[in-house]
């Protein structure tokens, strides 16, 4: 099933981390605070897990969606999409 993951979190450091545990699970993003990718229940609890632990009593929401491949086939979307390219490491 398609998991999609959304965040709203002020701290840059927690929302980094956040954004790294979602890529480590293979997750893609397809907005700044969103990611979107296929998950087994079993990794998608363990994320949930992870994404808690991580968060604990911090100031912002995660929230993960399950939805099916019906849905995702559903969604409209408006302006130019693309998935969000990863950052690398920059040397000035």
């Amino acid at each position: 099933m398609k998991t999609l993951v959304i965040y709203d979190i002020t701290d840059d450091n927690l929302r980094n981390t956040v954004s790294e545990i979602c890529k480590n699970f293979g997750l893609s993003r397809i907005q700044k605070s969103a990611f979107l990718g296929d998950l087994v229940s079993s990794a998608r609890k363990e994320l949930r897990a992870k994404l808690e632990r991580t968060l604990g009593e911090a100031e912002g929401n995660i929230q993960i969606f399950v939805l099916c491949n019906a849905c995702i086939a559903l969604r409209e979307i408006i302006g130019k999409y693309t998935v969000q390219p990863e950052m690398g490491t920059v040397i000035v």
